[in-house]
């Protein structure tokens, strides 16, 4: 039976991004089922065996896309990266997976370049989003609204692309309910996140070569963009509180890019900057312990802790949205008002105790739900089923 044509797009490596990441993995496991073709932005691929073996097209808007049984749009929050296909998508609605519920920036990015910013702010948010832009000028004095970072949790700005959807797969229940409570006339659908990457390397000591940490000193970790939302200041004073009461030190080591807490750097403080992929598993695999908490929240999930589940690591999450979905058994939790003397007896706790059962149920919770051809497997039967339950095509 020949396959159904689906075009797929996403950023792909090079560029920097989680979903790029996610993208590499997910359509090993759709090419099972669907004939692909891969529409990026106007680069190329990095990934030579992508490359050599899908149909990739550079998105113009002069070109047709017109013949593809389906679409789907792997939609992220950047700007930078997802710009063509908010475009591309008012033109061919198709299917999407929604990683963030809020696309306050990749909104914002889109409109302030065709100067038509604060019409679509009144379009999608009314009054009350002008006003709070109003107010929010009054505080910085930026107009560029992409620095605006607190008001972004309060603009969701997603109508736009979600009325163009054909179906909405979302990986939490907690983005489910809201979608569903919105716009009830779109079909949501819940998948898993997708293992992506290497989970074995051949040395766990990087972090202690590349940045000059003792070979049996502790280190925790935090993976992904260095910001607010990560909560990696709470994170940094924690660990200066416990250093200050502990003869033996942990250090903190921030694995990516990003510079909002520069100023508290120290000697057991540290940020790597960009990795390559696989300096940053081998980053991963130098910690003891990793640190993945959110607050606020914008309904996002997080494709580098299944990777750091994958791998074995304990994980410390806020208790909040797709965090909190996860078994109690596979992760720590700690509340939205965690303080810094939470955090404290956390690291003690964390040090002191034998967290190989956390390890080996998050191992096992990925493998079970989070391989790309179990996820791509639901992504087609959702796309392909009829209400009767035939097939579509």
């Amino acid at each position: 039976m020949k396959k159904p044509t689906l075009l797929y797009a996403s950023p792909f490596w090079p560029k920097k991004s989680g979903i790029s990441e996610y993208s590499e993995a997910l359509i090993n496991g759709l090419d099972n089922n669907f004939q692909l073709t891969l529409v990026t932005d106007d680069y190329n691929i990095e990934n030579s065996k992508i490359r050599s073996k899908y149909n990739i097209i550079k998105y113009d808007s002069a070109k047709s896309f017109e013949g593809y049984d389906y679409i789907i749009y792997n939609f992220g929050n950047n700007p930078d990266y997802h710009s063509y296909m908010y475009e591309m998508i008012q033109r061919y609605p198709g299917y999407i997976i929604l990683h963030d519920y809020i696309l306050y920036y990749l909104t914002v990015g889109y409109y302030s370049k065709k100067n038509l910013l604060f019409q679509k702010i009144y379009e999608m948010e009314g009054v009350r989003g002008i006003q709070i832009v109003k107010d929010s000028l009054k505080e910085i004095e930026s107009r560029n609204l992409l620095l605006h970072k607190q008001i972004a949790s309060l603009l969701p700005m997603n109508q736009e692309i979600i009325s163009k959807a054909k179906g909405i797969f979302v990986h939490s229940e907690y983005t489910e309910n809201i979608l569903r409570n919105r716009f009830k006339e779109i079909d949501i659908y819940k998948i898993n996140l997708v293992k992506c990457g290497m989970t074995e390397v051949n040395r766990n000591d990087f972090l202690h070569r590349y940045l000059k940490i003792n070979k049996n000193d502790y280190i925790i970790g935090s993976v992904g963009f260095i910001a607010e939302t990560k909560q990696n200041e709470l994170i940094c004073h924690a660990v200066k509180k416990y250093n200050e009461k502990h003869e033996k030190k942990i250090h903190y080591v921030m694995i990516g890019e990003g510079n909002y807490v520069d100023h508290l750097l120290d000697t057991y403080i540290h940020k790597t900057g960009f990795l390559n992929n696989g300096n940053f598993f081998e980053a991963i695999a130098s910690c003891d312990l990793i640190m993945n908490l959110r607050y606020p929240y914008n309904g996002e999930s997080s494709a580098t802790l299944i990777q750091c589940m994958a791998m074995r690591k304990p994980c410390v999450v806020t208790d909040i949205g797709w965090f909190s979905e996860l078994p109690d058994s596979c992760v720590i939790k700690v509340p939205i008002n965690c303080s810094c003397d939470d955090l404290v007896l956390i690291l003690k706790k964390a040090r002191d105790g034998s967290l190989e059962y956390i390890e080996n149920n998050a191992k096992r919770y990925v493998e079970d739900h989070c391989l790309p051809e179990r996820v791509a497997g639901k992504i087609f039967e959702e796309c392909t089923m009829s209400n009767d339950g035939s097939r579509k095509i």
